[in-house]
């Protein structure tokens, strides 16, 4: 592959793919999630038929391995030249729930990461979620369990990014309101609703604070939660996510 002058070696990273867009008839863009560098988007040149780099799915989103990029100050887009299997990283099972959970924890690390800004926390946080998820091939059906774990890594994920949950008690009822986010005009709109928590629910959702595991949850719970975090991250992304439409397809709501 030829690589403009003056651009620096290639830097070996670990890293997710995060998104991978089309770009003319060999080439793709590719959205990496790193621990060193947040978000980096990288050219990957006639990469679409070459097995040699980047074969055995490396450009496919969720793929966790190795990648040599290259990348100067101030640009907009880096190199990636290869890839390179990590025999350690996890491999999304093929079941169509845990892919489409899988998809949305990937369009919420795009929506909330940045370039040129460390991610370890987050960068750990959906390894560990992509690991639990890949370990679901061991239960059957595993959709209800993926959802619970998908609960989890949402509310974790939120709290990294800063936006944590805000619990209040209203006669002889806990609530969860929306958190307000930094904003200091911030007021509860009709729009912006108070979702009522029954206990099962509050304990779980408590007990995620420290990974991304949600314990058992009957499936009204499961969807009240998922609810209001779909809620909360379309929200303040400013738009909807596409893989949550999936998501309610695949389990007929």
């Amino acid at each position: 592959m030829n690589i403009r002058p003056g651009l620096p070696p290639p830097q070996r990273l670990g890293a997710v793919v995060i998104e991978r867009i089309d770009r003319g008839d060999n080439d793709y863009v590719v959205t990496f999630l790193t621990r060193e560098n947040g978000l980096i988007a990288a050219l990957a040149k006639n990469a679409r038929h070459s097995v040699r780099r980047f074969g055995d799915g490396l450009l496919n989103p969720g793929r966790a391995a190795w990648y040599y990029i290259r990348s100067r100050p101030n640009a907009a887009l880096s190199f990636v030249e290869r890839g390179e299997v990590n025999p350690r990283a996890p491999l999304l099972p093929p079941h169509p729930v845990c892919a489409a959970l899988a998809a949305k924890a990937l369009e919420l690390v795009k929506a909330f990461e940045s370039q040129a800004s460390p991610a370890e926390g987050s960068f750990n946080l959906i390894l560990r979620h992509f690991k639990a998820l890949s370990d679901l091939n061991n239960f059957s059906p595993p959709a209800l369990k993926a959802r619970r774990l998908s609960i989890g890594f949402v509310k974790c994920y939120l709290e990294l990014a800063g936006f944590g949950l805000n619990l209040t008690a209203e006669g002889n009822a806990l609530e969860l309101k929306p958190p307000q986010w930094g904003d200091p005009n911030y007021s509860n709109q009709a729009d912006d609703p108070i979702w009522p928590l029954n206990c099962n629910l509050l304990k779980a959702l408590e007990l995620t604070n420290r990974h991304d595991a949600c314990p058992e949850l009957e499936e009204g719970d499961i969807s009240l939660a998922e609810s209001f975090f779909e809620h909360r991250a379309s929200l303040d992304a400013g738009r909807g996510f596409k893989s949550l439409r999936v998501l309610k397809q695949l389990l007929g709501s």
